[in-house]
């Protein structure tokens, strides 16, 4: 009897891609400003920042997933 094991694999981001909003700020303070980065997170739901999964909460810190806030990013329009 042939059994066959599915994986099911799920996006995961590797970890050393994955900052805190403080260390993504001191990382990228040539590109954003604490205060841009305060009106992109606080707006979240509407700007579609939350929607595209670069915003990860836990434990009621902010961290950010890298690759997928500069997709995010890039998609923006004028």
């Amino acid at each position: 009897m042939q059994t066959n094991l599915t994986t099911i694999e799920t996006p995961a981001a590797a970890l050393d891609s994955i900052l805190s909003l403080e260390n993504f700020q001191k990382k990228h303070s040539d590109k954003f400003t604490s205060g841009q980065l305060t009106w992109f997170m606080r707006n979240r739901e509407r700007n579609g920042l939350a929607e595209s999964g670069a915003v990860i909460l836990s434990a009621r810190k902010f961290y950010i997933n890298e690759p997928l806030f500069t997709q995010w990013f890039a998609s923006q329009k004028a």
